[in-house]
C-alpha cells in the first residue's frame, strides 16, 4: 500500500500566499491542482486508502464523512489536526471531490472567488472550531465525536449528526462542548429519543440546545461528566424546546 503523503509547511504557506495574491484562483476550477510533489513529506504510520475518491459523494455528506473516517481511522488527534495533512488533501487527493460539492467560485455564484476557495481549501487556524467547519477535517471529525462502537449501528448518532451539515460544522463547534464527545452523544441521544420534537425547526431547536448545554458548561467541568449528564439537563426543558416555532 502508497504510504500518505501530506504537503510541507512552507508549501502551504505559498499555496496561500498565492491565493491571497488572486495569482492562482483560475487554478481551483481545473480538473487537476499543479503543486509540487517535492514539497511533500510521507507518514510513516498512516497509508493512503484504496479508492477512497470514488467512496467520496457529493451530494451526500454523510456517506463522504463516513468514507473518510474509515479510510483514515487510524489518524491520531495530533494528526488530525494538522493543516499540511487537510491541505494535501484539498488539493490532491480529493481535489476532484471538492470542486463538485464546493463549485460556487467556478459557477460565478461566490461573491469573493479567493476567499470561498481559502475557507474551503485551508483551514483557518488548528482550533477545533475551524477543524470542525472544514469541508473535509469536519467529516473526519464530525464521525470521530458521535460514532459509537457499543451500539448495533454505530453510526445511528452520525446520521443525526448529519441531518444537517450546519449542525455538525457550525452550530455544535461554535460551542465549547463541541470538542467533547460524551456531550456530542448525550445531545445526539436525546435527539434521537425525541425524534417527533425535532422534525420541525431543526437549526433553532439544536441552537437552543447547544447555547443551553454551553451555559451549563461554564460552571461544570465536562471532562468530567458523561452523557446521561446531558440528557438528563435537556430533559428538563423539553417543554421549552417544543415551544421554539410554535408562535
Amino acid at each position: 500500500m502508497e504510504k500518505q503523503k501530506i504537503f510541507k509547511s512552507k508549501y502551504v504557506k505559498r499555496l496561500k500566499e498565492n491565493l491571497k495574491s488572486r495569482h492562482s484562483i483560475h487554478l481551483y476550477s481545473e480538473q487537476i491542482f499543479p503543486f509540487d510533489d517535492d514539497e511533500t513529506l510521507v507518514l510513516s504510520t498512516i497509508y493512503k486508502p484504496k479508492d477512497l475518491l470514488k467512496k467520496m459523494n457529493p451530494d451526500n455528506d454523510l456517506d463522504s464523512a463516513i468514507a473518510i473516517y474509515e479510510g483514515y481511522r487510524e489518524l491520531t488527534l495530533l494528526q488530525a489536526s494538522d493543516e499540511r495533512f487537510w491541505t494535501y488533501l484539498t488539493h490532491v487527493d480529493l481535489y476532484q471531490y471538492m470542486i463538485k460539492r464546493w463549485n460556487a467560485h467556478i459557477e460565478g455564484k461566490a461573491k469573493n472567488p479567493e476567499k470561498y476557495i481559502r475557507e474551503h481549501w485551508f483551514l483557518l487556524s488548528e482550533s477545533q472550531q475551524s477543524l470542525m467547519r472544514h469541508p473535509l477535517s469536519g467529516l473526519w471529525w464530525g464521525v470521530h465525536l458521535s460514532i459509537d462502537e457499543e451500539r448495533n449501528d454505530k453510526y445511528e448518532l452520525t446520521k443525526i449528526l448529519f441531518r444537517q451539515l450546519d449542525f455538525a460544522t457550525r452550530t455544535l463547534p461554535t460551542y465549547r462542548l463541541g470538542r467533547h464527545k460524551e456531550a456530542i452523544i448525550g445531545i445526539l441521544e436525546f435527539i434521537k429519543n425525541n425524534d417527533e420534537l425535532f422534525r420541525n425547526y431543526f437549526e433553532d431547536k439544536t441552537r437552543f440546545v447547544t447555547r443551553y448545554l454551553n451555559l451549563i458548561g461554564g460552571t461544570v467541568n465536562l471532562a468530567y461528566v458523561d452523557r446521561t449528564f446531558f440528557i438528563g439537563k435537556l430533559n428538563r426543558v423539553k417543554e421549552k424546546i417544543k415551544q421554539i416555532g410554535s408562535r
